[in-house]
């Protein structure tokens, strides 16, 4: 444990010492301002993240010549460490470019997913998934690895908009990985993350507010991507469950505001890769918050999210309570204090859909309970008592069923009805529906509704297919029975006066 805690002393120092130095290269090369306009008054080089890479590189480099354990066991994963750092290095490089040139959005993606897939072929990569109980195949195992690298990279890179903001959640992610891996024993991980959380704290010294120098994506990128590695390699040392939600709540931060910005930018119709003032920290200031303070606000969110992932590690009973007690904390912050009109736009929407849903399903279940009851129903006057009552708890404003024909002439009465306030049948649409048998029209059903309501909450398709069906099938079944009796009552007619003369004829004989 002294290995670790001079690791991070070392680290920090050679950053205090290394900074300037690259501070002043930065404004050499006119590396200046923040790409996301959150602090382009001021003439602040960028490139910072040069000053962290070099001190940790330098870190390690003591290391090797300080002969005990903690230098055997890196060592005997050197070659972890270059394939690692090589695909590292070059994000590093792309945020160089970006820094002092400006890559474009699918530029950085292509060199990211380019150094995900070095990372992926080196053996960083998600193997496993426990919830599906299987070992991935390549084609999934590389695109979940894919995407974990590329989503935490940007999230950092996002999120570094105010001084000391990316540095600092980095910090505790960083701190929060390394006692993971302590507590596994992983210490090729404990000395990477530990080396590189006493460069953050000795970067924070020139980073804070005010900030003499920005991380830059130099840093962002570097640090997303080499802190969402290391997380891969902690997740590879256990195969259950909480192995690979603990990477998941470290980088919470980060991870949620990169999906409110996609939830955001989506909503409002605009491009997804094209930069905004919107992001959590943007809103703190803007809702009332200094810069300092906002970040430290951000700070404390952040240390609550490396504190359970380091809480879920006990119990899976700690994990549920844990992502309560965030998505409840998280749920009230997002909605009240940030006060995104996309947020509550959505909020209301699923609101009303969720209600909406429930009334469409309990719709659904009234049509087939009166289809059942239209059809066991003793008289046809009753059928359409049936329909009437269902197409007024439907929401419909009027109906009427007209027989066209009927044996004798002796249609029964089925009395229309409408409500009290539709007034003008100008003011609804209505549909009529042809009730048939045997390609013969038997009667015609009239619905009616008003134009101003809002649109129906149950599939009217089912209308057509099960509740009307079933009237048209008692109609049919009410109309042959009178055409039965209609013909009995014929028969009899036609043979009454044939037995008078048939009596005659006997008596004559």
């Amino acid at each position: 444990m002294r290995t670790y805690v001079g690791l991070f002393a070392l680290a920090a120092l050679l950053t205090v010492l290394v900074t300037p130095l690259v501070e002043r290269l930065g404004r050499r090369l006119g590396a200046y301002g923040d790409p996301r306009g959150a602090q382009q008054d001021r003439a602040v080089p960028r490139l910072g993240g040069l000053a962290v890479f070099v001190a940790s590189l330098a870190c390690w480099g003591v290391l090797l010549l300080i002969p005990n354990t903690v230098r055997d066991l890196f060592l005997s994963q050197r070659w972890m460490l270059g394939a690692l750092m090589a695909p590292a290095s070059l994000v590093l490089l792309l945020g160089v470019y970006d820094d002092l040139a400006g890559a474009k959005p699918w530029q950085k993606l292509l060199v990211e997913t380019a150094a995900a897939a070095i990372l992926w072929w080196a053996g960083f990569r998600v193997g496993q998934f426990p919830i599906l109980g299987y070992d991935l195949d390549s084609v999934l195992s590389f695109l979940l690895t894919a995407l974990w690298i590329v989503a935490v990279t940007n999230s950092l890179n996002l999120i570094d908009g105010l001084d000391g903001l990316a540095a600092g959640i980095s910090l505790f992610v960083t701190l929060s990985v390394f006692f993971v891996s302590l507590l596994q024993g992983n210490h090729f991980v404990c000395t990477l993350t530990i080396t590189l959380a006493g460069a953050l704290l000795g970067f924070l010294k020139f980073n804070f507010a005010p900030a003499k120098i920005f991380l830059g994506d130099t840093g962002s990128l570097f640090l997303g991507f080499f802190l969402a590695a290391v997380a891969i390699q902690t997740s590879q040392k256990s195969s259950t469950l909480l192995a690979i939600v603990v990477p998941f709540v470290a980088f919470g931060l980060p991870l949620l505001d990169t999906a409110l910005a996609v939830v955001r930018r989506f909503l409002s119709g605009r491009p997804v890769f094209v930069a905004d003032l919107d992001h959590i920290h943007h809103r703190l200031v803007r809702n009332g918050l200094t810069p300092r303070l906002a970040v430290l606000a951000l700070y404390a969110l952040a240390a609550l999210f490396s504190l359970g992932s380091l809480l879920i590690l006990h119990s899976i009973a700690n994990l549920i309570a844990m992502v309560a007690v965030l998505a409840g904390v998280l749920a009230w912050f997002l909605t009240s204090q940030l006060q995104y009109d996309e947020l509550s736009e959505l909020n209301l929407y699923v609101a009303r859909a969720m209600n909406s849903q429930r009334r469409v399903l309990a719709n659904q279940i009234l049509i087939r309970k009166a289809s059942r009851q239209v059809e066991e129903s003793a008289t046809l006057e009753e059928s359409w008592e049936v329909m009437a009552e269902t197409l007024e708890a439907l929401d419909f404003d009027g109906a009427a069923c007209r027989i066209l024909t009927w044996p004798n002439g002796a249609a029964p009465s089925l009395d229309s009805w409408q409500r009290p306030s539709l007034r003008d049948s100008s003011e609804c649409w209505s549909t009529s529906i042809p009730l048939r048998t045997g390609g013969k029209a038997l009667a015609e059903l009239e619905i009616r509704r008003g134009l101003a309501k809002d649109r129906l909450l149950f599939q009217f398709s089912s209308l057509l297919d099960t509740l009307i069906p079933s009237f048209e099938k008692q109609l049919r079944f009410r109309y042959e029975v009178a055409g039965l009796s209609r013909t009995k009552t014929m028969d009899v007619r036609r043979s009454a006066p044939l037995a008078p003369k048939a009596r005659a004829a006997t008596g004559n004989k």
